[in-house]
């Protein structure tokens, strides 16, 4: 048996779980846009389905700028860790 020394992280997790407006925009933008571009497609209407596209891409990138706001995850110090070594 060998003895491993552990380090504890620098700080807590964000307590909200991933529920920020910014991952709720991506979300809620994402599902309707699958769902045009699903109507689109069963309909055989290509700027329906276009549409859907256009909204999930705006969707993407509303979550994007509002992370950047400030109104996502928080990012923390990333660092890389080889669980292997040693």
């Amino acid at each position: 048996m060998t003895n491993e020394s552990y380090t504890l992280p620098p700080a807590a997790a964000p307590t909200n779980h991933g529920h920020t407006k910014a991952s709720w925009t991506l979300v809620v933008g994402a599902i309707l846009g699958a769902l045009i571009i699903g109507i689109g497609l069963a309909t055989g209407q290509v700027p329906v389905w276009a549409a859907g596209i256009v909204i999930t891409a705006g969707a993407l990138l509303a979550s994007w700028v509002m992370r950047l706001r400030g109104l996502g995850q928080p990012v923390g110090e990333r660092t890389r860790r080889d669980w292997y070594a040693q």
